[in-house]
Formats: C-alpha cells, structure tokens, sequence
C-alpha cells in the first residue's frame, strides 16, 4: 500500500512517498522531493508533477495526509500566505488517492517532535541547569516556530499518545516589553489595524524590523554592562517624550533604500552591519518574549520546541542571552516560565514525518 505525506509552507512544499508491504510489514521508501510553492498554481499540481516523476507499479495511494498553513476545519481549506484553495475530495480525484486528510501545519510539526532523536535537538534552556536528554517525550508540550508565518501548537499527553492542538496562536496581538517595540508597534499601527506576533516574528516579519531600524535610530530592547548584567533601554529623544503618540520622525536619508530580503539581513548581520546586527537582537528578543508568553497558557513541563524555518538557521543568534531574557521576563509568573526547558529542533523535515505519522495512524484506524 501506498502512503503520501505533504508538508506544504508558504515558501515550500516537501512531498514523500513510501510503501508499506502488508505481508512483512516492510516499509520502503518510494521518493522524497521539495518543491518551491511559487513556480506551481496549486497544490494539485505539485503533487501530480511529484507522483509523475517516480516509477510505481500501482497508481493508486492508499491514504495521503498534508500538513497546511492555516486554519482546517473541513475538507475544503484556504491556506495563509498562499493564494490556493485547497480541496481533498478533489486532489482525491485528480491524484488517485483513496482518502485524503489535512491538518494544520503545526499540527504536523508536533506529531513529528515523536519521531526525533536527541541529535536533532538542541537545548536553549535547561531549567535543571545542567545537560539531560529530552526523550522520550512524556507529558504535555508546546511547539513554536516562524517561518514564512508563525506557529504555535500545543500538545495533549494522555498517558498514551500525543494529541496536538491546532490553533492560530501566531496572530495573537504583538504585545511590546519596551519602549523600542512600542514604537515599533505604533509605526507598524499606520500600515496595518491588527498587528499580530506573525508581522514581527516571520521571514516578513525579520525585514519588518530592519526597515524599522532604518527609518528610526532607536535602541534594541536590551543592552549588557561591562559585568554582563542586562537592562532595558530607554529612548532618550525630545521628538518622542510621548511615545503613546506617534511623533517620531524617521531618518529621511533611508526612505528610499532598497529593502534586503530575510537572508540577506542575516548575512549582513553576521558581517556586523549595524542595522542588521539590530533587527537580528530584536527578533531573538521578540522571540524569547512570545515563547515565554505562550508557555503561561499552555502547562508544558515537558518544554517548549521551535520548529518553523528560521531557529535552526540562525543557532548562533538564538543563543545569545536576548532571547533567554524575554524569555525569563514573565514578573510574578517567571518561576512558572523558568521551569519550562526550551528546544530547537534542526531537523527540517519535522512537519512531514509528522504528516506522515498522522497518516498512517488513520489508516490504522480505519483498519487499513
């Protein structure tokens, strides 16, 4: 029987197709391939292209599941960050597979926390303050990652299996923790009516911010004295005593220069261009300061994973002790935070082990 997995992002789509041999119960592996979302008009159509080029003695797929980016309730779902609708009943038709099952893309990424091994994470902070092996995974947790977007599932242990829990937690309102970001929130509030964690804690959201350094000359959140001890900034500028109004001006020599893409800013960033050296200690700060807040909704005593496309390509950024400070600043509620471990899985191929385990679990279900 054949078993079709997806993991589809707003940038990408990583499609796999294995065989599983009922009489032995062999598992062989049919192909693996990536695709760039923006050369296809559909995810029909990556699917098709992936099922053509492999060489299969039957063309019929048993049971295919797709991790998507977006809310999924029903069997006909609009994706964020791509322009597609996507049906099963008629990528069942089109692609000859018997059943088709979607779930949200973080859904996918926290089924497929089950099937790492401790080589492929990396702890960012240990409450126990010492090294220990994170598996196996027993109890409740939390996955988090930006990429294209942001997003947030929390985990359901009940002393059997995992049941993640599909939610939209990336577009909870940006809540600033300094005068920095809330100036940013301000400037942000002249382009959009809703600001969400996604506009600043994204590939978009990272660009967000080194056009925002451009245009102000602010300080990043935090800064460290000669003894390593962090404090918050403040702006000191007589145009913005007031920062509940909007009255700072921006540099006027920066309104016309050409923006840099994500990557770009992190490669300017590790060549110390001081702008992007900013935007890059924002976003680890904004980052800490989510996953934080996220931790006090959700009892996660088995910690806290990012996933999504960006921690694992900026390790040496993550690690650095803004994102541990947003992360521990929680007031009365920082105990509660400190005892949450927090992870970064470098394994890019998360969401479709995850969208493959959900696939053959409804099979299994289904007694396939």
């Amino acid at each position: 029987m054949l078993f079709l997995a997806g993991d589809i992002g707003g940038t990408k789509a990583l499609l796999q197709l294995i065989e599983i041999q009922p009489e032995t119960s062999t598992t062989l592996h049919r192909g693996q391939q990536r695709y760039l979302c923006q050369e296809f008009d559909s995810l029909e159509s990556i699917i098709q292209t992936f099922l053509s080029s492999l060489n299969l003695s039957s063309n019929i797929i048993e049971s295919a599941c797709f991790g998507l980016p977006g809310p999924v309730d029903g069997r006909v779902v609009q994706l964020t960050n791509l322009p597609w609708e996507v049906d099963a009943d008629q990528i069942e038709q089109l692609c000859s597979i018997r059943n088709v099952s979607f779930i949200n893309d973080f859904h996918a990424a926290a089924l497929g926390v089950q099937a790492l091994t401790s080589e492929q994470v990396l702890t960012l902070y240990d409450p126990s303050l010492y090294e220990k092996e994170p598996f196996p995974v027993a109890g409740h947790y939390l996955v988090i990652g930006a990429g294209t977007g942001l997003g947030v599932s929390p985990v359901f242990f009940d002393g059997t299996e995992v049941n993640p829990i599909a939610s939209e937690g990336g577009h909870f309102d940006f809540a600033p923790i300094s005068e920095t970001q809330q100036l940013l929130l301000n400037w942000l509030w002249q382009e959009y009516e809703h600001v969400s964690y996604e506009r600043v804690l994204s590939g978009p959201g990272l660009e967000t911010l080194y056009r925002f350094f451009q245009l102000y000359d602010c300080p990043v959140t935090y800064s460290a004295d000669d003894s390593q001890n962090f404090k918050k900034n403040r702006i000191k500028s007589t145009q913005n005593d007031q920062l509940g109004l909007f009255i700072a001006e921006p540099r006027l020599d920066a309104l016309n220069v050409q923006p840099l893409s994500a990557a770009e800013i992190f490669g300017a960033a590790e060549r110390n261009e001081p702008i992007a050296v900013k935007a890059m200690t924002e976003f680890v700060t904004i980052y800490g300061a989510f996953v934080g807040a996220a931790a006090l909704l959700w009892s996660a005593p088995q910690g806290v994973y990012l996933a999504g496309g960006i921690a694992a390509k900026i390790i040496n950024w993550m690690n650095k002790p803004y994102f541990h400070k947003a992360y521990l600043e929680k007031g009365r509620m920082s105990k509660i935070v400190a005892s949450r471990p927090v992870y970064l899985i470098n394994d890019d191929l998360l969401g479709l082990r995850g969208a493959m385990q959900h696939n053959l679990r409804f099979s299994k279900s289904n007694g396939a």
